[in-house]
């Protein structure tokens, strides 16, 4: 096992533009993307770094190590003076075995929308991991303090611009655990799920070193976006594909270890995303897939793919703007705005 010294943190920062050419569909023209502010990219690497070293034991179900990554989301959110859904950031659920229950515990915050208060994107990404098997520490870097940096960084950004629409922030526990977390969300929410409009689920976008594009899949994008919406959405993936770090890329594969095969898996149930999709809310999943270094001791701070993970950050946001914004414009709009780009329909 690799032990960290807290002072030396060797940290690439990809100052590059992450949407290098502009491109033109009809007479609308993709202005390119300034890359993540530096200090951004700093503070998202150090959550990243924090949540995944030996100090929170791989972030178990139930465990201490919990409990420390707990504490650490609030008071990043607090700090951020972002609000706890339902007036709480902490909200706990029971695991029930035999003998004994264990209780997890979703963090979960809320930034109400500027047009839409009443109707919510719920944002994903769990928190929990493996913890300890004899000496070794399975960190969980890219599985999951990965989307869970990055729900912190959208979340210091959405306090500042908040979105149209109404944002959940949703830390989920016990996603290692059949998807725990995720499941009492949806039973506890019953009463809202006609109010939530789309789940975005992160899990998995720092990879490993070599580690070259990011997966999504998505489901029932059509139930609220036009046709002409998807159409325009379809363009801009394809322009992250062919002009981002990231390589945004559809669809997912899987690893191949020793003689193991993963190829068998069921991707739209893979995360937390498939729960949402289970209640008839659509998802769109980000990811890499899996790779050497998962569920294995060498998921550490030190084997991620740095650039890959800051491009992968800012293509997803993009991305989120580009939906908030199509969600909420008539059908008769002429265009739908991504911060100053234009998109003609």
């Amino acid at each position: 096992m690799r032990v960290f010294d807290n002072k030396k943190v060797n940290v690439l920062i990809v100052l590059i533009g992450l949407l290098s050419t502009p491109i033109s569909w009809g007479a609308a023209k993709l202005s390119p993307s300034s890359a993540m502010a530096h200090e951004d990219s700093l503070m998202i690497l150090e959550h990243l770094r924090v949540l995944s070293s030996d100090e929170f034991s791989g972030r178990k179900f139930a465990s201490q190590g919990s409990l420390h990554s707990q504490s650490y989301l609030v008071s990043t959110l607090k700090a951020l003076d972002i609000a706890g859904f339902n007036h709480q950031y902490r909200h706990h659920f029971e695991q029930w075995g035999f003998f004994q229950s264990k209780q997890g515990t979703n963090i979960i915050a809320y930034i109400p929308g500027t047009h839409h208060v009443d109707e919510y994107i719920v944002l994903s990404a769990h928190y929990d991991h493996l913890g300890n098997k004899g000496n070794k520490v399975y960190n969980g870097a890219d599985d999951n303090a990965s989307g869970t940096a990055a729900l912190l960084h959208y979340a210091k950004r959405l306090s500042q611009t908040p979105l149209k629409h109404s944002v959940i922030l949703l830390f989920t526990d016990g996603e290692e655990v059949n998807l725990l977390g995720a499941k009492a969300f949806i039973t506890e929410q019953e009463k809202l799920l006609s109010k939530f409009k789309l789940n975005i689920n992160l899990d998995m976008i720092a990879g490993s070193k070599h580690t070259k594009r990011l997966r999504f899949i998505s489901k029932d994008l059509d139930k609220v976006l036009t046709s002409a919406n998807l159409s325009e959405f379809t363009k801009l993936q394809r322009h992250f594909k062919a002009h981002s770090k990231a390589q945004l890329t559809a669809g997912f594969k899987s690893h191949r270890r020793r003689s193991l095969s993963f190829n068998r898996t069921n991707w739209r149930m893979a995360s937390d995303h498939g729960i949402f999709s289970k209640a008839g809310i659509p998802f769109i999943y980000f990811g890499v897939g899996t790779h050497k270094n998962y569920h294995s001791e060498f998921d550490d701070y030190a084997n991620i793919n740095q650039g890959l993970f800051l491009s992968a950050t800012e293509v997803i946001f993009q991305q989120l703007i580009y939906l908030d914004n199509a969600m909420s414009a008539s059908p008769l709009a002429d265009e739908v705005i991504i911060g100053k780009v234009k998109l003609k329909r």
